[in-house]
């Protein structure tokens, strides 16, 4: 528990706002999604959907979630965990997406969703999912800070040569891999 309230206020001191952003991609993303503050017609079921379930993910997290699709405008989400099936709910509420539990197939993704304990243990796993986006997709990571080695790790991921752009909001990490853009990394405040 003293490494995550430790590892919060280092977030807070490095952290910023749109402001301290100057890629027009993560700025965009950040004022027109990340800080969309409207209520959606999704809300109260999301709330729902996780007061029902054991999710680990909280409400302002999935919120955050649930904008990311149709702005990005996915359409086939890989998420290859336990709890699949309440995330898939959750991204599921006003959009029309395509959602796999398994990654058998050689198709690419817009969007993977998962717990960095799942890469953690398996970096062959990573290239796998690796292999499995396109230049537009987001691999977006839940805990990153929930412990040093998920930092550590969090951080070996930024240095990947796939990697370009990378943001860290303390919950969650946003991994894309867009070619055209200089390799960045940003630390948001939601």
């Amino acid at each position: 528990m003293f490494f995550k309230i430790k590892s919060y206020f280092q977030f807070l001191i490095k952290s910023t706002n749109q402001h301290g952003v100057h890629s027009p991609f993560v700025y965009n993303l950040v004022t027109k999604c990340f800080y969309d503050s409207k209520k959606k017609d999704a809300y109260p079921r999301i709330k729902s959907i996780l007061k029902n379930n054991t999710v680990d993910i909280n409400f302002k997290n999935a919120k955050l979630i649930n904008r990311l699709i149709p702005y990005l405008d996915y359409k086939s989400v890989l998420i290859p965990e336990k709890s699949s099936n309440n995330i898939a709910e959750i991204l599921t509420i006003n959009n029309s997406i395509s959602i796999s539990n398994s990654e058998a197939n050689n198709k690419e993704y817009d969007f993977i969703y998962l717990n960095i304990n799942k890469l953690k243990e398996n970096t062959e796993y990573l290239e796998t999912l690796f292999s499995r986006v396109h230049n537009d997709s987001l691999l977006l990571l839940q805990a990153i800070h929930s412990s040093k080695e998920h930092q550590l790790f969090w951080k070996k991921l930024q240095d990947h040569y796939k990697v370009k752009v990378t943001i860290d909001t303390f919950d969650l990490g946003f991994i894309f891999f867009r070619k055209e853009q200089e390799k960045e990394h940003f630390t948001i405040r939601v």
